[in-house]
């Protein structure tokens, strides 16, 4: 109270305290669940799951070219029935799935019906120096990570995408063990 008006206080009312004191603590309170979501993804990346960040980041970050005596369709054809692939999207438990196949593109998949779409890949085929008058029976073949999620900052399904990755190269060796790969770095 002050001496010149009865009845009026000096400061904050109680109420109003209270309710400034409410929204500090629920400040404090987001903010700490935002330092342990960070320190736990820190944890996972660079601890608990190192080989897989680690290997993961390369595996999205590179792209497999290569270059083999065989036509588009015959490539398309033995990736499909040699590398292991589910038919279809599995309904429960995740999978490598074909999600499109054409004569200069196949698609796969990870996931399930019931969870998300791990990444997607693709090998992209196309005549071999396109332009060029080159030789008509050699195609470009190119492997690459094209959409990928991340589970507390370590890419998803990296052991699936390393399979994938040697099944297709093992598959097109078969077709022409002469093959010409090159590792290249995304731009």
């Amino acid at each position: 109270m002050n001496g010149t008006s009865p009845g009026t206080t000096d400061g904050i009312s109680g109420t109003l305290m209270g309710v400034l004191v409410l929204v500090v603590l629920v400040i404090v309170a987001v903010l700490w669940g935002k330092l342990k979501d960070y320190g736990r993804a820190k944890a996972e990346q660079h601890v608990f799951a190192r080989r897989d960040h680690r290997d993961g980041q390369q595996l999205v970050a590179e792209e497999l070219h290569f270059t083999l005596a065989s036509d588009p369709g015959r490539i398309r054809d033995v990736v499909l029935s040699s590398v292991r692939l589910a038919p279809q999207c599995p309904a429960v438990l995740a999978d490598a799935y074909v999600l499109e196949a054409t004569d200069s593109e196949v698609v796969v998949a990870y996931g399930s019906a019931l969870s998300r779409r791990n990444f997607t890949a693709s090998l992209r085929l196309s005549p071999a120096g396109a332009g060029d008058t080159g030789d008509t029976r050699r195609v470009d073949a190119v492997w690459g990570i094209r959409t990928w999620t991340l589970s507390d900052g370590v890419t998803d399904g990296v052991s699936v995408m390393r399979r994938l990755r040697e099944d297709v190269e093992a598959a097109l060796r078969g077709l022409d063990p002469g093959l010409h790969r090159t590792v290249r770095s995304r731009r």
